[in-house]
């Protein structure tokens, strides 16, 4: 990834994370990860002590629902799609290209590494959403379940 990434002339901050073993995809995860926290957890609904200067304000119901839905609107689909795309290459139907990689069986295990990951992370996205969008909601509001 690091003569990739100096190949493809990336600043000096970036090489410097890619050197430590940081690249985007691991600080969206970490970012992800805070996000998904935040809809499971009090302090996704009430600015905890760290915040300092919003500490015990209501966090607005649309600061993590924003991101979330958007996540999972996009995530969810690109993973189950790509998972799809791997039982094709897997049972022989598509190629794939190598790439970066040795060969092409590492690119369809990385293939399959990623596309699980994120149709994982996307459907764990949308179910913790659709909780916080209920126990959030404005009080006075009745949910209508299926008749």
């Amino acid at each position: 990834m690091l003569a990739t990434s100096r190949r493809n002339g990336a600043s000096e901050m970036w090489l410097t994370l890619e050197s430590w073993g940081l690249d985007a995809t691991v600080l969206l995860a970490a970012l992800g990860t805070f996000l998904l926290w935040g809809l499971v957890r009090p302090w996704g609904q009430v600015f905890p002590r760290w915040t300092l200067f919003l500490h015990g304000r209501r966090v607005p119901r649309w600061l993590p629902l924003a991101p979330a839905l958007i996540g999972a609107a996009t995530l969810a689909p690109y993973g189950v799609l790509g998972i799809g795309y791997c039982a094709l290459v897997s049972t022989g139907v598509l190629t794939i290209r190598p790439g970066d990689f040795h060969s092409s069986q590492s690119a369809l295990l990385v293939s399959w590494i990623g596309m699980i990951a994120f149709a994982g992370y996307g459907v764990t996205l949308a179910v913790a959403a659709r909780s916080y969008w209920f126990r959030t909601r404005p009080t006075g509001q009745v949910r209508t379940g299926a008749r």
